[in-house]
């Protein structure tokens, strides 16, 4: 193993960031189609749509289309999906009040997901919620491009742009 494989995950992401070869705006749309499937509201989609995604689309990178993705992971779907539905329930004038007295999660398990009967249940039980996190998420997903896009494309000019040289005072 080289010196050069050794070093800091940051390091080697700033070195492929930095690579003259790639171009900052493929990076900046690559991160952010992956960012706008973070924001899907389709939960168990999103490996899927990076897949077809990169099959259809010949210059995306990769590996940030997946990273973009995957800020939709464990420790942070709770908060995505609260931040969709509360906006959801912003756009559909309803304000910030989510009523969920009638939602008794500890009733939702696999069988909510693999009997007609309990998926029936489970619609029913979790209707008030459903359209505003629909809407929030898809509402969040089409802002996600944007955003994504440009932080992208800052982060790759900033790492590109060369460092000025430190002034040296001389003491004549």
């Amino acid at each position: 193993m080289t010196p050069r494989d050794k070093t800091h995950i940051w390091a080697r992401t700033k070195r492929y960031l930095a690579n003259p070869n790639l171009e900052a705006h493929h990076l900046a749309w690559s991160f952010a189609l992956g960012l706008s499937i973070a924001w899907n509201p389709l939960m168990g989609t999103h490996t899927g749509l990076v897949l077809i995604c990169c099959a259809l689309v010949k210059k995306l990178h990769r590996p940030l289309t997946f990273l973009g993705a995957f800020t939709n992971n464990p420790w942070t779907m709770v908060p995505i999906a609260t931040a969709s539905t509360f906006l959801g329930n912003v756009l559909l004038g309803r304000g910030l009040h989510l009523d969920l007295s009638g939602v008794n999660w500890k009733t939702i398990g696999w069988a909510s997901f693999t009997t007609h009967a309990g998926f029936d249940a489970a619609a029913v039980m979790l209707k008030p919620i459903l359209r505003p996190y629909l809407l929030g998420g898809f509402v969040l997903s089409a802002v996600a491009v944007p955003v994504g896009y440009f932080l992208m494309l800052r982060l790759a000019h900033r790492l590109r742009c060369p460092k000025p040289a430190p002034d040296t005072l001389s003491g004549d």
